[in-house]
């Protein structure tokens, strides 16, 4: 009994060796082909800027890095730190949920009082709401987590438009080229995969060295460092004028903005549903993969595919040099949508790793490109409260998947996940579509007689 015991020990150690040899491989390919782009890039797209600009490049990057970094260090250890402290799988999700609501509920006040008081606060305030969401992990307590849930809910909708919104109001302010925006975008993208691979790899020593409390505690020393980064050296933009707005005319504003422009609320279902099948496959690779993997290798999966993002952010520079974003988001969605349709008609591991990978590709390709169309297209004056106007949607979809995970199989929530998918390439071909009318009707307006003298009676 002993020897089939250490057979069946050694075989399972085996497979896991076998597994993990697999991950490693594609991680050293999907490298190679990232660090090989990216350098084909840099040498033959390179574009001539200032030393102003860099500066502000600079200072944007290490903000926006060092925010998503205590993101990142948090993320692999949340759903673990409460089955340490023996809550049942019912209670964590309800702290997940409540997480997500919290985001949806009170994100658009938020979102107000940033283009009112200002993004650079915004942005402090996101510092400050998502360390004291950090302090919460050292209490067992449910109510005690449950309040660091909604500052966590919080604090994710300022992260996600509060700080775009800085950026783009800040680079138009000092008149930089439209084009030099999407080269701060697309490094904002392949470094947030480089931040999130290695901090993965700190958190996890941090973990074995001091508990699972440790990367929370890491991530407030971030945000720390973060906060008197942008303190000392952002200056504050605002979309209204100050003590004249309110949260309320913030709101309103936005309305309008959705009712005189109908591609702004295109932008919204687009988005809504790209991320929202982004944030549930978030929750569906590994129950998937497991099935085909017994001993799957998480850290080395994860970085695969932030590898592929990082691919995918190599793309983005070639693409817009050949085409506007808002003509081939239409071909990434729709290559997206068959991504993941396809994983629910087989059972082959090679193949739904295939498709995670394309996914993930295309999630590089999303990331930077919609920051340049929401750039153009999004009203300066509102646009952190837009922003989060559309999250409410995209933390509704979420909700209601995950709330209904029991009653779903895997291949009904790709499938669902799919729709999505085919829903946002409709909505980016009818905005597309939009946008080619309207600068056809201005071009035409441009090349009309209106400024000649009217020939005189005979």
């Amino acid at each position: 009994l002993s020897s089939k015991m250490v057979e069946a020990g050694s075989a399972a150690a085996d497979k896991e060796e076998v597994h993990s040899m697999y991950f490693t491989y594609w991680f050293v390919v999907l490298v190679v082909i990232a660090v090989g782009m990216h350098f084909k890039q840099a040498s033959s797209t390179r574009v001539a800027t200032t030393p102003e600009f860099k500066t502000f490049q600079r200072n944007y990057l290490i903000v926006y890095l060092a925010a998503m970094a205590a993101d990142w260090l948090q993320g692999p250890y949340v759903y673990a730190l409460y089955d340490h402290y023996k809550f049942t799988q019912q209670e964590i999700g309800i702290l997940f949920i409540f997480g997500f609501g919290s985001s949806a509920l009170f994100g658009t006040v938020a979102g107000s009082y940033a283009d009112k008081w200002g993004r650079k606060k915004s942005c402090i305030l996101y510092g400050v709401l998502y360390g004291c969401s950090c302090v919460t992990k050292h209490f067992p307590s449910f109510w005690i987590l449950l309040i660091g849930r909604l500052l966590g809910g919080v604090a994710t909708s300022l992260l996600f438009s509060s700080f775009e919104s800085w950026l783009v109001s800040e680079h138009n302010k000092r008149f930089f080229p439209p084009e030099w925006l999407g080269k701060i975008f697309s490094m904002a993208v392949l470094g947030n995969g480089i931040v999130a691979i290695v901090s993965g790899q700190v958190a996890n020593g941090f973990v074995d060295s001091f508990g699972l409390v440790a990367p929370f505690d890491l991530a407030i020393v971030i945000l720390i460092f973060m906060m008197a980064f942008i303190a000392s050296t952002w200056t504050e933009n605002r979309g209204t004028d100050g003590a004249a707005a309110s949260e309320d005319n913030a709101l309103t504003k936005a309305a309008n903005a959705f009712k005189s422009d109908p591609k702004i609320m295109l932008l919204g279902v687009i988005q809504s549903c790209f991320e929202g099948a982004m944030f549930i496959f978030v929750f569906m690779w590994t129950p998937k993969l497991e099935k085909s993997f017994e001993k799957l290798p998480h850290g080395q999966v994860f970085a695969c595919f932030m590898v592929c993002v990082m691919i995918g952010s190599a793309l983005v520079s070639p693409l817009m040099a050949k085409y506007k974003p808002e003509l081939f988001l239409r071909v990434m969605f729709g290559v997206a949508a068959v991504s993941l349709f396809a994983t629910t008609i087989t059972a082959s591991a090679n193949f739904t790793v295939g498709c995670f990978f394309v996914f993930e590709v295309c999630c590089g390709i999303f990331w930077p490109s919609m920051g340049m169309v929401r750039s153009k297209w999004v009203p300066e004056e509102t646009r952190s409260t837009i922003m989060n106007l559309y999250r409410i949607p995209l933390n509704l979809i979420v909700v209601s998947v995950l709330a209904n995970l029991s009653r779903l199989s895997e291949d009904a929530v790709f499938l669902i996940c799919g729709s999505l998918l085919t829903v946002a390439t409709i909505a980016q071909t009818v905005f597309s579509h939009a946008v080619a009318e309207q600068l056809a009707a201005c071009k035409d307006e441009e090349m009309s007689p209106q400024n000649e003298a009217e020939p005189l009676a005979p």
